[in-house]
């Protein structure tokens, strides 16, 4: 679960994210029904776009987590 060197510094897009932690969408999908990431934009389409800075905090929890950290 790293983050690329190259990553975009403006809104990502849910398959950014997936990639990131190396998950699917479908996961990606689940973390925002479940309020564990929020989309800062949702297109008109529908489409969400996050902030890296978002990002950056779920992988810190889900980090904190794996190592025994408990629930954030």
């Amino acid at each position: 679960m790293t983050i690329p060197e190259n990553w975009p510094t403006t809104l990502l897009r849910p398959g950014d994210v997936a990639e990131a932690f190396g998950v699917t969408t479908s996961t990606v999908n689940t973390w925002v029904r479940e309020g564990r990431l929020s989309p800062a934009l949702v297109t008109p389409g529908g489409h969400r776009r996050f902030l890296p800075q978002d990002v950056h905090t779920l992988m810190a929890t889900i980090h904190h987590q794996d190592q025994g950290g408990g629930q954030a």
